[in-house]
């Protein structure tokens, strides 16, 4: 039997509609109470989307009781929410003004169309030495990557928090699916090139899940390598072949499926079977292999609750590559800000700091 075509349209489908599993089972003025769950249980601080509009921030402890969570909502209309269908979220933050972040949207011109940005303490060619910019990962939108703004905010820096081709925001190009950072990088390309004041202008790439992908391509590309001072990068897919398998993994499939896979990705006949229009190049992304080649300073936080993108990547890429430090945390993908803030925040603008003074 082959995994093969389903494994691969499932790593590129087209983004879908949040899932909003939960109801809010009791609200006041500062709590509200949500189902037990392996994740509604877990300190932190977390974001939680209401079906129909609204968001809250939860953050502490919760108390657990027969079978259900009570938290402390930090942010939202938490008396509003009471009977509600609502998403658990890492997503702390639904706009920059939700994180005390003063921002303009802009449009940047990518090859495939208009991409939506948020710029924070700047603007597109306005002469400043160093960037920021936050790419966010498959499936994902860019209020994910906030969370790392403020940190680079509070290294003095900058932001552009930008979106790309077949993403939530971005354009929409032939059947929607994802290339995994292959084709999307020209769209963050182009915001680049707006940013830059001169060749002078450098930049520090943020790249969460797949956005690591695009940030690594970028970083290694001859345009773009002598400008791009650092990497930070959290939960980096960067080994496409193994990211599949350890999803498959965890979907309870046999190993050789993730294989399969890739090998359907990356081949030309059978990547258009999937709904891509052509191959992708998994063995040009292979960055667990690459890291030798890396040139610039780079910050990775990785979760060891990860079962996405393997931890063991994250070990190899940070051994290989000349200039790596990898944090490991306790959450799983994307969420080492969420279980602990203020680690992570402290370490990014140490990590800053230091490598770009």
């Amino acid at each position: 039997m082959t995994f093969g075509p389903f494994i691969a349209r499932a790593a590129t489908r087209p983004p879908r509609p949040r899932v909003h599993d939960l109801t809010i089972l009791r609200a006041t003025a500062r709590t509200v109470t949500v189902p037990a769950t392996g994740r509604t249980v877990v300190p932190g601080a977390w974001g939680i989307f209401l079906a129909g509009g609204g968001h809250l921030r939860v953050a502490g402890t919760p108390d657990i009781s027969g079978g259900a969570a009570t938290w402390q909502v930090e942010a939202g209309p938490a008396r509003e929410a009471l009977g509600r269908r609502a998403a658990w979220t890492g997503i702390v933050h639904p706009g920059p003004a939700a994180a005390g972040l003063t921002s303009t949207d802009h449009l940047f011109q990518s090859p495939e169309g208009v991409a939506p940005a948020w710029v924070i303490d700047g603007a597109p060619g306005e002469r400043r030495p160093v960037w920021a910019v936050h790419v966010h990962g498959v499936g994902s939108s860019r209020a994910g990557t906030l969370r790392g703004v403020v940190s680079a905010s509070a290294a003095g820096l900058p932001s552009a928090v930008v979106t790309y081709r077949n993403s939530e925001e971005g354009p929409h190009v032939g059947s929607g699916r994802s290339m995994l950072g292959w084709d999307e990088a020209h769209d963050v390309a182009a915001a680049l090139d707006a940013l830059a004041s001169d060749a002078g202008t450098r930049f520090v790439l943020f790249g969460w899940s797949m956005g690591a992908q695009i940030a690594l391509r970028l970083a290694a590309s001859a345009r773009w390598r002598e400008q791009v001072a650092a990497l930070v990068l959290d939960s980096p897919a960067l080994s496409w072949p193994h990211v599949l398998e350890a999803n498959a993994h965890h979907a309870g499939l046999p190993a050789f499926a993730g294989r399969q896979g890739a090998a359907w990705l990356s081949g030309c006949a059978r990547a258009r079977f999937t709904g891509l229009t052509r191959r992708i190049p998994l063995e040009e992304m292979d960055w667990v292999a690459k890291a030798p080649t890396v040139r610039q300073p780079v910050l990775v936080h990785h979760g060891r609750g990860d079962w996405s993108t393997p931890m063991t990547d994250a070990e190899r890429f940070a051994r290989d590559a000349p200039n790596t430090a990898l944090r490991r945390n306790d959450g799983g993908h994307t969420t080492g800000w969420n279980i602990d803030p203020e680690g992570w925040h402290d370490s990014t603008r140490e990590f800053l700091t230091r490598t770009l003074r």
